[in-house]
């Protein structure tokens, strides 16, 4: 058979591929805004009006937004050294140079970083050894980062997700980071990308507010850092998180050690951090919170509201 021939023969095959593929788009489009109405529906009949959520400003991505790209953009940003180098590139203002931000990674690792970032259309090489990021750069890396975790839901746990989500009707003001649903079951996560040391008691005390606020079913505080949580997180939360808050739930304010600094605080909250993997620690919570707590098949915050 010749080549023509054989082509013309896999054109039916080539026809029923691309309308297979476009029906396969079709039903995962239709999955993604069915997700995102459960979701929105959820905060509605908690008295929560959306006005902003998945804001685009103060985000490092790649300026092409093809799938490809941020495909490898996510996959990057997966790695710890990856993220550390790009608060580094943030904080040292540009132009920079390879030496300048390599402090928690090998010159090699960075000169990869960097060759990546090009490709990416992030960073660009100027005269000598100077680069530059080719827009006006966020002042943090906290934006990226709650994008990153509510990609984490959607991409690994087929949950729909939102980040920087702000409503009308709330009693504690400020954003919430990260809100996703997962079997009929409402979740939030708040996403921290200072190292614990500067992490305040205040700070766990307003993210508690947002959980009166919210009332999800499951609850995670997150902190980007691959150092130990047990020294300061977990006291803050211990001391916050008491039978004073929680004079129904019996052992209230204790934490449990469910993995490499991965804590379990009832009624449903977990403490983690990045060790590891951050899609890997977040299965092993998921897989407590689903198999180890059968006794709260739709566990609820019972809050106790504070005065005023």
């Amino acid at each position: 058979m010749t080549a023509k021939a054989l082509e013309k023969s896999l054109n039916p095959l080539k026809t029923k591929i691309d309308v297979l593929t476009l029906r396969l788009e079709r039903v995962e489009a239709r999955q993604v805004t069915q997700g995102l109405s459960e979701l929105k529906g959820m905060l509605r009949r908690r008295g929560l009006d959306m006005f902003r959520f998945n804001p685009q400003s103060h985000l490092l991505l790649p300026p092409i937004r093809t799938e490809e790209a941020q495909t490898r953009f996510y996959d990057l940003f997966k790695k710890y050294s990856f993220r550390l180098f790009l608060r580094e590139v943030l904080s040292g203002g540009s132009p920079f140079r390879v030496a300048d931000v390599v402090r928690y990674s090998s010159l090699r690792t960075g000169e990869k970083y960097l060759r990546a970032l090009m490709e990416l259309g992030i960073v660009e090489i100027l005269a000598g050894e100077d680069y530059r990021l080719l827009e006006l750069p966020p002042v943090s890396l906290g934006p990226t980062l709650e994008w990153f975790l509510a990609e984490i839901f959607r991409k690994e746990f087929s949950s729909p997700a939102l980040y920087g989500l702000r409503c009308k009707g709330t009693r504690c003001g400020g954003d919430f980071d990260v809100v996703s649903a997962m079997e009929s079951r409402l979740i939030y996560m708040e996403v921290k990308s200072s190292p614990p040391k500067n992490i305040a008691g205040d700070e766990v005390h307003e993210f508690f507010g947002r959980l009166e606020d919210l009332q999800p079913h499951l609850a995670f505080f997150f902190v980007d850092t691959e150092l130990r949580l047990k020294d300061k997180i977990v006291p803050l939360f211990e001391a916050e998180g008491g039978a004073a808050r929680f004079p129904n739930t019996d052992g209230a304010g204790r934490a449990e050690k469910i993995g490499d600094e991965i804590f379990f605080l009832k009624p449903a909250l977990y403490l983690l951090g990045s060790k590891r993997s951050i899609p890997g620690n977040l299965q092993l919570c998921f897989r407590h919170f689903f198999t180890s707590l059968p006794e709260r098949a739709f566990p609820v915050w019972r809050l106790q509201r504070s005065a005023g």
